[in-house]
C-alpha cells in the first residue's frame, strides 16, 4: 500500500488488499470517536449457535449491521 491516506481526498492509483482497507478504516473510526452510545430500533435479531447475536440498529433514516459477542451476550439480563 503508499504512504497515500485512504481519506486525504486524494485520488490513487494504487490498489489496497481488504486487509488494508479495513485497518485503515479501523483506524480512522478508532483515532475519530471516542465510546459512544447509540439508540436505535433492534430489528433482524439472530441469535447463532456460537451464542453472538447479530442484528440491525436502524431509525427512520439509516441502519447499521451489529453484532454482540458471546461474552458480552452472556452478561445480559
Amino acid at each position: 500500500m503508499s504512504e497515500a491516506n485512504l481519506f486525504d481526498g486524494q485520488a490513487s492509483d494504487s490498489v489496497w488488499t481488504v486487509s488494508e482497507l479495513t485497518d485503515e478504516v479501523k483506524r480512522v473510526l478508532e483515532s475519530g470517536f471516542g465510546t459512544v452510545q447509540v439508540s436505535g430500533e433492534i430489528s433482524n435479531f439472530r441469535r447463532q449457535a456460537s451464542g453472538h447475536l447479530y442484528f440491525s440498529l436502524k431509525d427512520e433514516d439509516a441502519q447499521l449491521a451489529s453484532v454482540m459477542f458471546r461474552g458480552d451476550a452472556n452478561r445480559l439480563k
